[in-house]
């Protein structure tokens, strides 16, 4: 179980966490790649943009076998939609935009500094089909720094 957070920042900041979200940590690497120093409002009109398929999310990394879509971003064709991981990372920014109110930082102005996406807890279910099948579910850790 993740307990802390993977680096600290100086100055004014808040945080956000949300640990053994059940997406995929690899569309989580992606979507955290693609957001990452953008101002906080910005981002999540992306992701609502993203959600309501609108834009898409390119894949640098993980783009094998992956179509083209229309247009390109950051000088990428390959992308998908990913809407599991961005409903679950829409969750987790309005959570630090609501930390970054409390702690008393302008919203308007607020830029993500830092995302850290890490491997969770691979749960293991038994199927009663037949030979009781092992069900695999995967599970991401995936914190937020914004200043």
């Amino acid at each position: 179980m993740k307990k802390s957070y993977a680096t600290t920042v100086n100055g004014p900041h808040a945080k956000a966490m949300i640990k053994e979200a059940p997406v995929s940590t690899k569309w989580a690497r992606e979507v955290g790649r693609y957001i990452k120093g953008r101002r906080l409002r910005d981002a999540i009109a992306l992701l609502q943009r993203v959600l309501e398929h609108k834009e898409w999310i390119p894949l640098k990394r993980y783009n094998k076998k992956v179509g083209h879509r229309r247009g390109t971003r950051e000088g990428i064709k390959q992308g998908r939609y990913l809407d599991k991981t961005v409903k679950y990372f829409l969750k987790l920014l309005r959570n630090v935009e609501a930390n970054a109110e409390q702690q008393g930082l302008d919203i308007d102005k607020v830029r993500i500094v830092h995302i850290w996406i890490g491997k969770g807890f691979r749960r293991i279910r038994r199927q009663p089909k037949g030979r009781w099948r092992l069900r695999r579910s995967k599970s991401t850790h995936i914190e937020v720094i914004v200043q």
